[in-house]
């Protein structure tokens, strides 16, 4: 059984075993003990889900995780064990909503389109949180790829320590833009589908033709050996009609690599949340699709946002594991949280993340946080959309 190293360092060592019908990653030394609850999260993902790839070399679990065994990998592994030996946390999850865009989508939860950063700070942002130990970048919310400095940021990453996802609607992903991605490393890309009905997609995204730019983007990335995931919220209305399922089986047509299911939230745009949130029976059904999916040889795997971040895993990482940069320069704890906790045109981002971690709210929170009604309506509901993003100091 081959043993691929991916961790070490006094009193602990961590490799990975891999067999054909089992992954798992193992450990020795003084403080595997200590070790053991990251050990057991980890094996759990490798056990409940087949990998997007495996070989005796590398296991490529999901477009959202670093391949393994990688530097961002066992970035990963260290900053877990801080958070186990010193309550130390890291943003691992780096996202960034600092692009234009061409659609005028339904559930848009966008925020500071005030001016766009520049350049070079947007470079010095990204120096700055793999300082402090980011994993994955993503370039997300808008569409990254309106950005002409795109692959100038691309290329300011450090691959050795943080992947780098590309999240877009797809109208802009030609055949020779999704090479030039993987040309300066791109290592995913994210493309949201909001039906298997191409109708239905263009009027959420408030574009004729978005599905079928979509799809073809999606195919350009697959082709030039992009890792790909087919993206979508999901709402009740979405499972309710069976649409889920149809939009599972459009990715298998498609030949992406996974699709992620991510459960719609609450956003400006929508007064009546019950459009929006899920209930117990809505997720019973996602997780049967889930379990289905992952459990066969065919067809791409499913991330699904709630089993991620359900408390038998790493629970709600906003502002514990993960920062977001919008527009404006403001840091918010996650996508959805519209909750600026400073500005890095105005102190370092370090200081920053450093008042975010101190926020009791998101030291509790098992769960996403925006799902919490009563969180809601204490920091959210108050405020109006002119007030967004809404400063921390209004809030603790």
């Amino acid at each position: 059984m081959p043993e691929v190293g991916v961790y070490k360092r006094r009193g602990l060592e961590i490799w990975l075993e891999v067999a054909e019908d089992n992954i798992e990653l193992k450990s020795s030394g003084a403080l595997s003990t200590l070790a053991s609850p990251l050990l057991k999260r980890v094996n759990k993902m490798l056990r409940d889900k087949k990998p997007i790839k495996a070989t005796e070399e590398e296991v490529v679990l999901s477009t959202w995780f670093p391949p393994i065994p990688s530097g961002p990998f066992q970035r990963a592994i260290k900053a877990e064990m801080d958070i186990l030996l010193k309550r130390k946390f890291t943003p691992q999850a780096v996202s960034m909503n600092i692009s234009d865009c061409t659609l005028n989508c339904s559930e848009c939860n966008i925020v500071g389109h005030e001016g766009e950063l520049k350049t070079k700070e947007v470079k010095d942002f990204i120096v700055q949180v793999q300082d402090l130990g980011a994993i994955t970048i993503g370039f997300a919310e808008g569409d990254p790829l309106l950005r002409e400095d795109l692959s100038e940021l691309i290329d300011c990453i450090d691959k050795k320590k943080s992947i780098t996802s590309v999240f877009t609607p797809g109208p802009l992903l030609t055949d020779e833009v999704a090479a030039e991605l993987k040309e300066h490393g791109a290592y995913a890309v994210m493309t949201g589908i909001k039906s298997s009905i191409p109708r239905e997609h263009d009027a959420a995204r408030g574009l004729k033709g978005a599905f079928d730019k979509a799809v073809t983007g999606m195919k350009n990335a697959v082709e030039n050996g992009l890792y790909v995931s087919m993206h979508t919220h999901v709402a009740p209305k979405l499972v309710e009609s069976g649409e889920l399922a149809k939009i599972y089986k459009l990715a298998s047509k498609i030949g992406v690599h996974e699709l992620t299911i991510w459960e719609a939230h609450p956003t400006w745009k929508y007064k009546d949340k019950k459009e929006l949130i899920l209930d117990d029976g809505h997720r019973k059904e996602i997780m049967e699709l889930y379990r289905k999916a992952n459990t066969s040889k065919e067809g791409p795997r499913i991330f699904y946002n709630a089993v991620f971040e359900s408390p038998e895993l790493f629970g709600c990482m906003a502002g514990r594991r993960w920062l977001n940069l919008i527009h404006s320069g403001d840091l918010t704890p996650c996508t959805y949280v519209p909750i600026s906790f400073g500005n890095i045109r105005e102190e370092s981002v370090e200081k920053i993340w450093r008042r975010m971690c101190k926020f009791n709210e998101f030291r509790r929170k098992r769960f996403c946080v925006m799902l919490d009604e009563k969180f809601r309506s204490k920091y959210i509901d108050p405020f109006s959309v002119s007030d967004l993003p809404i400063s921390y100091k209004d809030v603790v």
